[in-house]
């Protein structure tokens, strides 16, 4: 069906011109908030991580570490704690890409250790990940912002990234609102969302 023809005719033809495709599905029975676009970006995150390893570990512009390690490096530099901890639990797949947790310049890192338990506790599970932070206006647009700038860091890196989204009538409304943050963001280079 239609699947198939993005995956052959999109999908095959990225990855031979030096693109990254990265796909997730919404199931109709599965009523996970931000399923597909969690599994297109643990998609995308196996990919460089994984993929480019086996093809000899792309190098990054700037020469002599991979594109992974250029992106971790990026990550751990421009985030703060609370919002890859926040990315963590929303993109559980990406955890290898986001690196190692670093600890607050601010607090002892056993205070920090029970903030994120107490974060951790008071939220409401839904599905494989915690939507603790999610409640509310002012955390809904943090994680927004938190995975738009998490994709400008990605897509810098490469000559460009499609993330298929595929049954999107079964989505939920945290995608869709997601989505349409991410197509409003005119920061982030060369991302196609189909």
């Amino acid at each position: 069906g239609k699947s198939a023809l993005i995956q052959k005719g999109l999908g095959n033809p990225t990855a031979k011109s030096g693109y990254i495709f990265a796909s997730g599905k919404f199931e109709d029975k599965l009523l996970r908030p931000l399923s597909a676009f969690s599994d297109a970006m643990t998609c995308l995150a196996k990919c460089i991580t994984v993929g480019h390893n086996e093809k000899g570990g792309l190098l990054s512009s700037s020469g002599g570490s991979s594109i992974a390690a250029s992106i971790r490096d990026k990550i751990q530099n421009e985030f703060d704690e609370e919002d890859v901890e926040q990315l963590r639990r929303v993109l559980p797949g990406c955890a290898e890409l986001l690196g190692t947790r670093r600890h607050s310049l601010f607090c002892s890192s056993s205070q920090a250790d029970a903030a994120a338990v107490l974060r951790v506790g008071s939220g409401s599970r839904l599905g494989s990940f915690s939507l603790n932070l999610l409640g509310g206006k002012e955390s809904i647009s943090r994680m927004h912002y938190a995975v738009r700038r998490l994709l400008k860091i990605v897509c810098s890196h490469f000559k460009g990234v499609v993330l298929f989204i595929d049954d999107l009538q079964w989505s939920d409304t945290a995608t869709l609102d997601l989505m349409k943050s991410i197509a409003l963001d005119g920061e982030i280079p060369s991302l196609l969302i189909v």
